[in-house]
């Protein structure tokens, strides 16, 4: 009886890891919905106006994060990440991952100052947890 044999790589719709771009979407997945969180929430931003709306001690920093300037810069970042993963642009991600992790980490200050300014929210709690994703994707990624 012969022993089976794992193949030494994944293999993707008959595609090696490194072949392709449907080989690097599946490799990237992570930095994928990354990206596209970044994107989604920017979008958000541009169309719920005044969703960070504080009245308080921390009210101009929460306001400017819910500027139109806020949005658009989450939008770039967003598809900027989701562009450079899948047309494999290495050199470009490891500043959009940077910013990417920068901006939210704002994010997460502006919803813990709501919080501390009696806007109880959630959202510092979930920001958190997508910086440590955005880290992780960092540590982990090879930029080659």
């Amino acid at each position: 009886m012969t022993k089976k044999q794992t193949p030494s790589r994944r293999i993707f719709y008959g595609m090696e890891e490194g072949d392709g771009m449907k080989a690097r979407i599946y490799k990237n997945a992570l930095g994928l919905i990354l990206g596209g969180q970044t994107l989604l929430f920017g979008l958000f931003l541009l169309f719920h106006k005044d969703f960070m709306e504080t009245k308080g001690a921390y009210e101009n920093f929460t306001n400017v994060m819910d500027d139109r300037h806020a949005a658009t810069i989450l939008i770039i970042a967003g598809a900027m990440y989701i562009l450079c993963v899948v047309f494999n642009w290495n050199r470009l991600r490891r500043w959009a991952i940077v910013a990417m992790s920068f901006i939210w980490l704002i994010f997460c200050a502006a919803f813990f100052f709501r919080e501390l300014g009696g806007y109880p929210n959630s959202g510092w709690i979930l920001t958190i947890g997508l910086n440590a994703a955005i880290i992780y994707e960092a540590v982990k990624e090879d930029f080659e």
